[in-house]
């Protein structure tokens, strides 16, 4: 009896392994902007864990100035619903702020050069506009903060 459990469960263990480098394909896929990786998200979507759901946000983000156009109709789709941990145009909008001050500046003005190009990204614009400008805002309070050296 036992061995038929065993046996029972093989198929998900084999499943679980090979979904691993499956995850890491995908993502890279969605980075690169292609539309069929991007419409695989929603489905990658509801079974994403946390950290899985965080790693697709940022593939979104960098497939944003790849493929536009792509990007928003997959965030409108992602937005519509609940997912359990993805929180779509806010964060994949937003500059990514935990990166060096050279990539976020290089993020900032591709991805605005290319929402500028659509007349589709006008919130997505919004939200890079409005975090980028607190991004500095920060920046500046944090050296205002800082004692001067002479």
């Amino acid at each position: 009896m036992k061995y038929l459990i065993l046996i029972g469960l093989l198929p998900f263990a084999v499943w679980a392994g090979a979904n691993t480098s499956d995850w890491e394909n995908s993502l890279k896929g969605i980075a690169s902007g292609e539309q069929a990786w991007l419409a695989k998200v929603p489905q990658l979507a509801a079974t994403a864990d946390v950290q899985q759901a965080t790693r697709m946000e940022d593939a979104l983000a960098s497939a944003l100035a790849k493929n536009t156009p792509g990007v928003l109709e997959t965030l409108r789709i992602i937005d519509a619903r609940s997912w359990p941990h993805m929180a779509g145009t806010d964060i994949v909008c937003s500059v990514p702020a935990e990166q060096p001050t050279a990539f976020i500046e290089d993020f900032y003005q591709q991805t605005r050069l290319a929402l500028l190009a659509t007349d589709q990204g006008a919130t997505c614009l919004w939200i890079l506009e409005a975090s980028y400008e607190e991004m500095k805002a920060e920046s500046a309070r944090m050296r205002n903060l800082s004692p001067s050296v002479k």
